[in-house]
């Protein structure tokens, strides 16, 4: 597929998954784009080789179009509406990196309802105005470096 073709999904998979409040299906960016499901499945596959998507193996639909995840995680964000919705939105994150990604991308107020990846405690971290605040107070803590997340994205 063209880079032009594999953009056009990518941006209208992101603005589906926004407007719909969930993971958009093939078949679905397929039909918004009037084009086949085996042009957005081929662009999926080129969008994941170049570390754009994750793809849930055997199906191919999405897993990941960073920073949302199209399933349930500890990350849940939760975005103020915008001007034109009637509800804030409520969406999972990949990790708490991705989870404030998600209230960015959104260019919203939001907050991000997680635990603490070592006792269990409930945090809540609030974003307004572009300002984090953590009830309790905490640190992020990478176990990781950025550079090798990649080598196992899922689980990383």
């Amino acid at each position: 597929m063209p880079d032009h073709f594999n953009n056009r999904v990518r941006v209208r998979l992101y603005q589906l998954f926004v407007e719909f409040g969930r993971c958009p299906t093939v078949a679905e960016v397929a039909g918004d784009l009037d084009c086949g499901v085996s042009e957005v499945t081929e662009a999926f596959k080129q969008l994941a080789a170049a570390h754009v998507l994750v793809l849930q193996p055997g199906s191919g639909e999405i897993l990941m179009a960073n920073p949302l995840s199209a399933v349930p995680t500890p990350f849940v964000v939760e975005a103020e509406k915008a001007e034109t919705e009637t509800n804030s939105r409520t969406f999972y994150g990949n990790c708490i990196w991705d989870a404030l990604g998600v209230i960015s991308m959104l260019q919203r107020d939001g907050r991000v309802l997680t635990s603490c990846g070592c006792c269990g405690e409930s945090i809540t971290l609030t974003v307004h105005d572009g300002a984090v605040e953590s009830n309790p107070a905490g640190i992020v803590h990478f176990a990781i470096p950025a550079r090798h997340w990649w080598d196992d994205i899922v689980f990383n």
